[in-house]
């Protein structure tokens, strides 16, 4: 599906854009369930703009999501990045509010193993309103260990190891609008700044096949992880990660990326 210049680009650069991607009709309906299921989980009430809402396993809570997992214009690019039997992690719904500040989602961690984050804004987002921005090759080698210190700008109070606030830290922006697909490395250095109080995104998470006990023991911490946030959650608590029947539904691709998830016992 990929072309061997985009497969560069993104081994190089860290990232891949694909402009409307999804048609307006598409978005429509993929806005609809979004909006749905954000608002279940706050119970019904109204999104107070003054917090972030997360959630785990945004795209199994309807079947019409779900389906993303298994449609070309996911599926193909993953499996071309990341090869054959890669592995789904999870996803998330978020209400953004405000800046993010540069991070990099696995830091240092498993350098040299495959993650990817498949993001969907629903909403238009520019360079000084709330778009991604990324730090271009952050993602491997001596800039990666370069812009670890960077990390220092969530502490409280902040650090700026290199003498200026995060948003003059040197970036590419990736503007984005209803119907484009952003996908990144996990080791990619990113960051928001100037959106609003309800910017709009889902994002869906895979990982290459597992083959060694470190790679496998990366799986079961992140599992653990977003268990206890799922346990912990602000709006909508629960003992699971995976939406019961999810990982024993849908059609070959799914059970292909699910398969190691039940062979591992998560749920």
């Amino acid at each position: 599906m990929l072309t061997d210049e985009q497969k560069l680009f993104y081994d190089t650069f860290g990232f891949l854009v694909f402009k409307q991607a999804f048609s307006p009709t598409e978005m429509e309906e993929i806005s609809l369930l979004f909006d749905d299921v954000m608002t279940e989980f706050r119970y019904g009430k109204p999104f107070p703009g003054k917090k972030r809402q997360m959630m785990m396993s945004l795209v199994e809570q309807r079947p019409a999501l779900s389906s993303l997992l298994e449609d070309d214009r996911v599926y193909g690019v993953v499996e071309d990045l990341l090869g054959p039997d890669f592995v789904w992690i999870a996803g998330d719904g978020n209400l953004y509010v405000g800046d993010t500040s540069w991070h990099a989602d696995l830091g240092n961690r498993m350098m040299g193993y495959p993650v990817i984050k498949v993001a969907m804004y629903l909403d238009p987002v520019r360079v000084d309103a709330g778009c991604l921005r990324v730090i271009p090759g952050s993602h491997r080698g001596p800039l990666a260990n370069a812009c670890l210190s960077l990390s220092g700008h969530r502490q409280d109070p902040p650090v700026y190891p290199f003498g200026v606030t995060g948003e003059k830290v040197p970036f590419f922006p990736l503007e984005s609008d209803p119907g484009d697909l952003v996908f990144f490395s996990q080791h990619l250095f990113h960051s928001s700044f100037g959106g609003g109080s309800h910017r709009r995104m889902f994002t869906m998470n895979f990982a290459a096949k597992p083959n060694t006990p470190e790679q496998a023991e990366f799986h079961r911490g992140m599992y653990e992880n977003h268990l206890s946030f799922q346990q912990k959650n602000d709006y909508y608590s629960t003992d699971r990660v995976y939406q019961e029947g999810f990982l024993e539904g849908g059609g070959p691709r799914r059970q292909s990326m699910v398969r190691q998830l039940v062979e591992w016992g998560f749920r």
